[in-house]
């Protein structure tokens, strides 16, 4: 018998896997639990705040949650953070679009939420804070230096607002 060229002698079996791809994996499980983590925590922190919360059917759309705040529905995206580098929680704010990152666009979401999940705290951005951004910095508490987004820390009052973005 000939034998083919090419195949390998030994096969491997499916459960075995090559290093690499089995790290990339686990990042990427990682990930999603971090993010099935941050919508849980909304979801148990907008209703308990008395908002009416649901989320799309299906996979594709740019947000995770429409939220009732009044009169008003917002499309809203939640990210979480876990990790902290130079003593900054950085957060990933895109989507993937195939193989492109894509900054959010005000027609996809309306707010995003961030939790700091070491802190238990949230901040509530209107989208115009993430236009064209795919990664914000933001400060522990405590923190030497003033933080840039601390008026949106806990603004859960910007769901209930006519247009979301009431000061008061």
């Amino acid at each position: 018998m000939r034998k083919n060229r090419g195949v390998p002698r030994r096969r491997i079996p499916a459960s075995e896997d090559i290093p690499v791809l089995k790290v990339d994996r686990e990042r990427g499980h990682q990930s999603r639990k971090r993010g099935d983590l941050g919508e849980a925590a909304f979801l148990h922190k907008a209703t308990e705040l008395g908002f009416m919360v649901a989320q799309p059917y299906g996979s594709g759309y740019p947000f995770d949650f429409i939220v009732q705040g009044g009169q008003a529905l917002w499309r809203l995206q939640v990210k979480a953070a876990v990790h902290m580098s130079h003593g900054l929680y950085a957060v990933s704010i895109y989507r993937h679009m195939g193989r492109r990152r894509q900054a959010y666009r005000g027609c996809d979401v309306d707010f995003v939420a961030v939790y700091i999940v070491p802190e238990e705290t949230w901040y509530i951005l209107p989208v115009r804070e993430v236009v064209n951004r795919v990664t914000l910095l933001f400060r522990p508490k405590g923190y030497h230096r003033p933080d840039i987004y601390a008026h949106y820390r806990e603004a859960w009052h910007l769901l209930r607002e006519p247009d979301g973005l009431v000061f008061g």
